[in-house]
């Protein structure tokens, strides 16, 4: 455990696998520097993704084992219009576990500006120690086929200091960790796999999603009854925070919402579970499973 922890500190500027897939997942910046494969939409009459509302926030217990190491929070914070187009402003915020804050004090905030496809527009992490507030920054400027990659030290006042400044070369559009989580929800009841190149502190690497439309049923300790959801996997070639590496497993809502439920993640030693604890979305509730008779 000690050792898993220690990781976590050595790898805390790192990328967060934002799909719930985490989450994810839900740090650094994942880039399609090479368009991705295709996804085949199955269509699915009964829903019509009613993901993207204004107030949602969740909130997630990431276990290691019997023992709570952090927990992650998304918000969606607001929706503009910007030049007839719905432009989303969303928020992720990381923190470890206080009780284990003599071996590890963590608090990163992830804030993304995204369309409604969504891609990413701009994107901005805070990590936060006592002693200063440290920033990563990629803005997208599509038209020039770049993003702007920035990083520096936040002042009082909230004023950024910029101590380094990168061009990073890109294809089409981009996810950066949080987007790829709003879009792995987007695209849940889709059959297909897609491979997206991601950029870990400026490193190329690869992230796969397999997508099924797979109905299934979990458990979390939330509700008491089993929840309906759907499940896909796929593969991270890298290792990002909490060591995270190789396979991953994402549940979620079977519904409209499509929301996170669970994740499972391989670790260096072992594997971290990521469950949906608490949450704020007026009207609705993790969906019952009900098993369907065969017909």
């Amino acid at each position: 455990m000690i050792t898993v922890i220690k990781n976590l500190i050595s790898r805390r500027r790192s990328v967060l696998l934002t799909i719930v897939i985490s989450l994810v997942v839900l740090t650094g910046w994942s880039g399609s520097v090479i368009p991705p494969s295709a996804v085949v939409r199955v269509p699915v009459p009964s829903f019509q993704s009613r993901m993207l509302e204004v107030g949602e926030e969740l909130e997630y217990k990431v276990s290691y084992s019997f023992f709570t190491i952090g927990t992650i929070r998304t918000q969606v914070i607001a929706r503009e219009v910007r030049n007839g187009r719905s432009i989303y402003r969303t928020r992720a915020i990381m923190e470890s576990n206080p009780s284990l804050r003599w071996l590890v004090d963590l608090h990163i905030q992830f804030l993304s500006e995204m369309d409604e496809a969504p891609y990413s527009l701009n994107w901005v992490a805070d990590d936060s120690t006592s002693k200063e507030i440290n920033f990563r920054r990629f803005r997208f400027d599509y038209d020039n086929n770049r993003a702007i990659y920035e990083r520096g030290k936040q002042r009082p006042a909230g004023v950024r200091t910029v101590e380094q400044t990168d061009t990073v070369r890109i294809e089409g559009k981009c996810q950066d960790g949080l987007t790829l989580f709003f879009y792995a929800r987007e695209n849940v009841h889709s059959v297909g796999q897609q491979q997206i190149a991601t950029l870990i502190e400026n490193k190329p690497a690869l992230t796969t999603i397999n997508f099924t439309n797979k109905r299934s049923e979990v458990e979390i300790d939330a509700v008491d009854y089993p929840v309906d959801v759907v499940e896909f996997d796929g593969r991270a070639d890298y290792v990002g925070v909490f060591g995270l590496t190789g396979g991953f497993r994402g549940w979620f809502s079977n519904d409209e919402q499509q929301i996170p439920i669970l994740a499972r993640m391989n670790v260096i030693l072992g594997s971290i579970k990521i469950q949906l604890a608490k949450w704020h979305r007026p009207g609705w509730q993790p969906p019952k499973y009900v098993e369907v008779p065969a017909k």
